[in-house]
């Protein structure tokens, strides 16, 4: 993704965040007026409470009066119908005639009294009544009017949220969205981080195609993008470039393999593992690792983990499998230890060679001192003699492309000698010979059965291009080495036949052990 796209991204962050906090601080201040107005129906609930008990306590204590009042009209009703039956010759109340006077008297005392204050009394309750009715009206319009501005508050805030809500899913929207190219910058930095490694670790000290493409047949093409000559005294022979992984994200496969996801994969890859060491493989069983690979190419491809893989990621996935199963150790010593007796007696004849050949200096096979002193040159034997340590064939293939490649950039260094202070391509006359020095001093032990376990167990796809141009390249030096004689050196050829004849001898008193 370019900068212009990171900063509509950004653009787009920042105008999300600032929309997201005015909405929350929009509900905020809705909530706090609605809270506010809750408060204000309250008390104002309250003083109607208030106000209506007082009304009710009012009403109880003219209550009383009414009570009174009831009671002395219902003394004066009997004290009417105790005349009455005096006169109809009734007999009279037990309390006397007298008495009857008296009570009547102060009944109607009472009576009298209780009629004054009952209309008046009916007077201030018909007018006070009135008053508090009015009052209650008028409270419960407050509250109405409360109620219905608390409705109204309420509907926009059920707007508002709605609003909120509909940002929200905005949100959710562009977030997804944020997460989608977030997840193509990480998938496309990630390519570019790879492919940065690829081109570190090419061709990026080999010849030129130019320059050796008389020295290749068959088809081989060279996959080297172009060269750059070293500066001198560059000091990149001490950089530990050599020491760098020889297989390209086998570290990255093994850790996915080591997800919960990928059970089912690391399973079915265990379960061949498990059925190949039990059959103790041999040179032939290599038809079984190429079927199996190519088997497991769109399984690996459909899972989620490599979902997003482009075509070179899977190659580099398979790649990766081939070097975990045939890097097993298990596996590796069964087919090694077939391919070791199938080749013992060529390996032992390559051994004996090359501790013979010891005698063979750099200007024997015209290599320039420049290049037989080179610090650098002690990596490449390194690297040679690392073929036969590593299991897989990646690493070993790999092995040998780093040789080819050390020497390579030391023959494109710029040299003192040359007018012009610049390189001069290097070409395969100038590699071969340096390349054949390289190997007879390193003396790598069963080498022939090693180039045969990289040229038959790696998949014929991957054994192609430049990486199979230099596997070539050793097997014509170890041809070479295997019948070199002294008209094929710069060396009087008796003189090279006697040195030989002595590293012969010398060989067999010392029991076919060099030393």
């Amino acid at each position: 993704m370019g900068d212009r796209e990171r900063f509509k991204v950004d653009v787009l962050k920042k105008a999300l965040k600032t929309q997201r906090t005015e909405a929350l601080n929009r509900e905020n201040d809705l909530q706090n007026h609605l809270s506010g107005l809750w408060k204000k129906a309250d008390r104002e609930r309250k003083m109607l409470m208030g106000q209506v008990s007082e009304l009710k306590n009012e009403v109880a204590r003219k209550g009383v009066a009414k009570t009174l009042f009831n009671d002395v009209t219902s003394k004066l009703s009997d004290l009417k119908t105790t005349v009455s039956n005096i006169k109809d010759g009734s007999p009279s109340s037990d309390r006397g005639l007298w008495s009857f006077e008296d009570d009547e008297g102060s009944s109607l005392g009472v009576a009298a009294s209780s009629s004054d204050h009952s209309s008046s009394g009916g007077r201030v309750d018909g007018s006070g009544e009135s008053a508090v009715r009015g009052r209650v009206r008028s409270l419960e319009a407050k509250v109405s009017a409360q109620q219905q501005e608390i409705a109204g508050l309420q509907g926009q805030l059920s707007q508002r949220e709605a609003a909120v809500s509909r940002l929200e899913l905005r949100n959710a929207a562009l977030t997804a969205s944020l997460e989608e190219k977030e997840h193509q910058i990480q998938t496309m930095e990630s390519r570019i981080a790879r492919l940065k490694q690829r081109l570190k670790e090419a061709n990026s000290y080999s010849p030129k195609p130019k320059s050796v493409a008389d020295a290749v047949r068959g088809g081989y093409a060279l996959e080297a993008l172009g060269l750059t000559p070293a500066p001198p005294s560059s000091g990149w022979h001490l950089d530990g470039e050599e020491d760098s992984p020889l297989v390209p994200g086998l570290d990255e496969f093994k850790e996915r393999l080591r997800d919960e996801t990928a059970a089912p994969l690391l399973g079915m890859v265990e379960s061949f593992v498990t059925a190949f060491v039990h059959k103790k493989p041999k040179l032939g069983d290599y038809a079984m690792v190429h079927h199996f690979l190519g088997a497991m190419e769109n399984p690996f491809r459909s899972h989620r983990l490599w979902r997003e893989a482009d075509d070179d990621d899977v190659a580099e996935t398979i790649d990766a499998l081939e070097a975990f199963i045939l890097g097993d150790e298990k596996v590796n010593a069964s087919v090694m230890q077939s391919m070791e007796v199938a080749h013992a007696e060529q390996d032992h004849l390559l051994s004996r060679r090359l501790w013979c050949l010891q005698f063979i200096q750099p200007q024997h096979l015209d290599v320039k001192k420049v290049h037989a002193t080179h610090p650098a040159l002690p990596l490449a034997r390194k690297m040679v003699t690392r073929i036969t340590q590593v299991r897989s064939p990646q690493e070993k293939l790999e092995c040998i492309f780093r040789a080819a490649r050390i020497i390579f950039r030391m023959l494109n260094e710029p040299s003192s000698s040359s007018s012009s202070g610049r390189a001069q391509p290097a070409s395969a006359d100038d590699f071969l010979p340096l390349f054949i020095l390289t190997v007879l001093k390193a003396q790598p032990q069963h080498l022939c059965a090693h180039l045969e376990f990289i040229a038959t167990f790696r998949r014929p796809s991957q054994l192609a291009g430049e990486r199979h141009y230099y596997l070539v390249q050793l097997q014509t030096a170890v041809a070479f080495i295997e019948h070199m004689d002294g008209a094929a050196v710069s060396m009087e050829v008796e003189e090279f036949d006697e040195k030989l004849r002595e590293r012969e001898q010398l060989w067999e008193r010392r029991g076919g052990k060099g030393g």
